[in-house]
Order: structure tokens, then C-alpha cells, then sequence
């Protein structure tokens, strides 16, 4: 058996490919393929609900009427009418952006679609004019829910894209107030890298949801920064004096403190902000004045104010009120006493006046008042020294007053005899 089949292999291989291609030469001769364009095929429109649906109005502006290339065996194509070529538009494909939508072309024979040809249309796409519909640019809202860790706080973010635009029919688009994109920080100690969801909302904050508006982008890569923070004070230094007769009572301030940012060194180097200067120059006043202060301007620039960086200030002013208060000198304190000596202070009565508001100067009291005298240069002896005053806030003291201190040169640690003798009986004299 095998010996018949593989006799004069060869030949037998060779006669079948010259049947082939006498075949095709045959075809070719009498059923050659033949290409014919076909004119003025009708574009069906389908799915057309998905843009009447949505409230849009539309027409045909280019490729309603197309022309369409057919190849095949002659056979078949010359028998072809402009009835069997068929074109389609889907309107489902429209996207919220564009306003062309792509034409599929085939030949179809009683309910048949011909696999033996091609079919290619000359215009490719078709083009719409699509009524009734707007486009807005909208920036994005970052949006952080949760708490970072302690100590730490949201100190920026940042997405990509920036801006995206939404289109939709004119009445619903309108509705439309904002885009945001939500970010859960919670426990978060360092920077949070995250894709977000884009979601639209209204003036009301509520989310829209309605599938005829479209965006051009329905997620963003998002940043949200997260630092190290810190509470410090605020406090004020006013320059200048108001005007005579006029007391300066107190500085009211907005906020007393600030929460703020930056790296673990910087802030540790920041316990306060001083408002001090010529920003709050209170120099002449005779009533109350409100001052404007960026706080930005009181701090290194590294270091960023996540609170309010603007605050108000007022100076209030009031008419001076006066005070006699009389004070022994024997509550003095003594600083700066020269080494190797002894100082103590003559006793004696003083009347102090002070100025200042009705408010400050009315619970004012001797035990409010402290007195320092400083011995700096001088040797032993009776000296006369002026006293320096500190007193509660928005009052002050008018004049100048003195008071005796005897200093005394310590003999073997302690002060000699003779010299505390002389002491007493100048204690004594000065009582008298």
C-alpha cells in the first residue's frame, strides 16, 4: 500500500499545485476581483436615546450622506445594489467631549452580512452638532477627613490634574458648584500619596449624581501634606506713648495663640510670637485703635501658620487716673551688692503716686508694688538710691524716690561692730 502511495511522490505533489494554480488562473479569468464605490449611502443612526435622553437636541452637521468602496469577486459585486451597502453610527459612542462618532460599513444580502468583501467607507466619522450643552472649568477640592496623629496636622495638598472640566446639558451643569476629591488622613504622621475619587456637588453639598454630565477626568493623583506642629503664644509690644493725660490699659488680641509648622529644629526654637515694631504704634492716642497684623511677618520663613496668620489688635485707651499709695521702704529689695559687703536699707515711709486707668488704679494695692534698688559701683557708707518700680500692667509711677542704704564691709564674714552700731543709731535718727 505504502508503495503505491509514495510512487512517483513527486509528480503527484507537483500535479496538485499546478491544479491550484490553474484554478486561480481560472477564477481570475472568469470571476476576477473587481472594486466599485458605491455613492450617497445613507448613514443610519442608532442608539440615539443616549443623547435625547440626557435632555440634548442634535442634527447631522457632516458625513449624513457617504461614499463607500467595495471589493470582491465581480461576480458578486456588480451585482451589488445601494441598498445592500449598509452604514451605522452608534450615538451611544458620543462622548461628553467630542462630537464625532465613527461609521461601521458591510454589505448585507437578504439578512445576510457577505463575508467575501470589503467594505470601507470614504468618510470615516460622522459629525454632530449636539444642542443644549455647556462646559465649565472646575478646580479641585482636596478634602481631608480623620485626624492626623498628635502632633501633627495637614500643612498642604496638591492634586493632578488641578482643573478639570465638566460637560453636560446647560440646566443640569448649573447645579454644579464644586469638584472634591476626599482624602482619609487618619493617624497619618507623614505625607499621604493617594488616587481620589472626583465627585460633583452642589451649593447645598450635596453630591450630584446624574450620568448626562461628563468630566474629563473622574479620578486625581493627590497630595496631602502632613507636618509637625506646634502651639505657641502671642504677645504684643507696642511702640510709642499715647498722648498726655491718656493711659495705654490693655491690648486685646483676637487670638492668643497660633498653631504652626516646620521642621523638628526650627520649632523648637519658637515658644512665642512678638508682635512688636511699628505695626502697633500706639504713639498719641487718645481712644481705642484697631490694628491689622499678618503674623507671617513675625516668624522665620521656614516656618509656616496653619491658624489664622491675620489677627486683630486693639489698643484701648482710656483718660489717666491718678493714686497716692503710701509704702515703707523696708520691702525694698537689694541688688548688686558690692562683694565682701553687707547692705541693708534705712526704713522709712514714702507716698508713690501713679497714673493709669480708672480700672487698672482702682484694686491697686502697697503689696502690688515691687521696689528694687541696685548698690552697682558703690563702697561702704550711707548712699541715697533711687528706686526702680515695677507695678501692675497699664499703670505706672510719677516721679522719682529714693531710699538710704547703709553698706556695711564684712570684718571675718560678718559686718564689724562698730560700723552696726552706727547703723542702728542712723535707723534710729531717720525713724525720729
Amino acid at each position: 500500500m505504502k508503495e503505491k502511495i509514495f510512487k512517483n511522490f513527486g509528480l503527484k505533489i507537483a500535479s496538485a499545485a499546478f491544479a491550484v494554480i490553474l484554478w486561480t488562473i481560472i477564477v481570475n479569468i472568469y470571476d476576477p476581483n473587481t472594486t466599485y464605490t458605491f455613492s450617497n449611502i445613507t448613514v443610519q443612526l442608532i442608539n440615539t436615546e443616549s443623547l435625547t435622553d440626557k435632555n440634548y437636541t442634535y442634527e447631522v452637521a457632516e458625513g449624513e450622506k457617504i461614499s463607500v468602496t467595495v471589493s470582491g469577486p465581480k461576480s458578486i459585486v456588480t451585482d451589488l445594489k445601494t441598498s445592500d451597502i449598509v452604514a451605522v453610527a452608534d450615538l451611544s459612542k458620543v462622548t461628553a467631549f467630542a462630537d464625532y462618532v465613527d461609521i461601521q460599513v458591510h454589505v448585507e444580502r437578504d439578512g445576510q452580512i457577505l463575508s467575501n468583501v470589503d467594505a470601507t467607507p470614504r468618510t470615516s466619522a460622522l459629525k454632530l452638532n449636539i444642542e443644549n450643552r455647556d462646559t465649565k472649568t472646575f478646580g479641585i477640592d482636596v478634602n481631608t477627613i480623620g485626624n492626623t496623629a498628635s502632633g501633627y496636622a495637614v500643612t498642604g495638598t496638591n492634586s493632578s490634574p488641578t482643573y478639570i472640566k465638566v460637560t453636560g446639558p446647560t440646566s443640569v451643569l448649573g447645579n454644579v458648584a464644586y469638584v472634591k476629591a476626599e482624602v482619609d488622613v487618619s493617624g497619618a504622621r507623614e505625607n499621604v500619596v493617594t488616587q481620589a475619587e472626583l465627585k460633583l456637588y452642589d451649593s447645598d453639598n450635596n453630591e450630584i449624581n446624574d450620568d448626562s454630565l461628563g468630566m474629563t477626568s473622574y479620578t486625581a493623583d493627590v497630595t496631602v501634606f502632613v507636618g509637625r506642629t506646634k502651639t505657641v503664644t502671642i504677645s504684643v509690644e507696642p511702640s510709642g506713648s499715647v498722648a498726655d493725660g491718656y493711659v495705654l490699659d490693655k491690648m486685646e488680641l483676637s487670638q492668643t495663640s497660633a498653631i504652626i509648622t516646620g521642621s523638628e529644629d526650627t520649632l523648637n526654637k519658637i515658644n512665642n510670637i512678638v508682635i512688636q515694631g511699628s505695626t502697633v504704634n500706639v504713639a498719641g492716642l487718645t481712644s481705642d485703635r484697631t490694628y491689622y497684623v499678618n503674623l507671617s511677618n513675625y516668624v522665620p520663613e521656614e516656618i509656616r501658620i496653619l491658624s489664622d496668620k491675620q489677627i486683630n489688635v486693639v489698643a484701648k485707651v482710656n483718660a489717666s487716673s491718678g493714686k497716692n499709695i503710701k509704702i515703707n521702704t523696708s520691702s525694698v529689695q537689694i541688688s548688686d551688692i558690692p562683694s565682701g559687703y553687707t547692705a541693708s536699707v534705712i526704713s522709712k515711709d514714702i507716698n508713690v503716686s501713679l497714673v493709669g486707668s480708672e480700672n487698672s488704679l482702682k484694686n491697686i494695692s502697697a503689696g502690688d508694688i515691687k521696689m528694687t534698688v541696685k548698690l552697682t559701683g558703690l563702697t561702704e557708707g550711707t548712699k541715697t538710691v533711687n528706686i526702680e518700680f515695677t507695678v501692675p500692667d497699664n499703670c505706672k509711677v510719677t516721679g522719682t524716690y529714693t531710699a538710704d542704704v547703709v553698706i556695711v564691709k564684712n570684718i571675718g564674714g560678718t559686718a564689724s561692730t562698730e560700723t552696726t552700731e552706727t547703723t542702728k543709731e542712723q535707723e534710729t535718727t531717720k525713724a525720729n
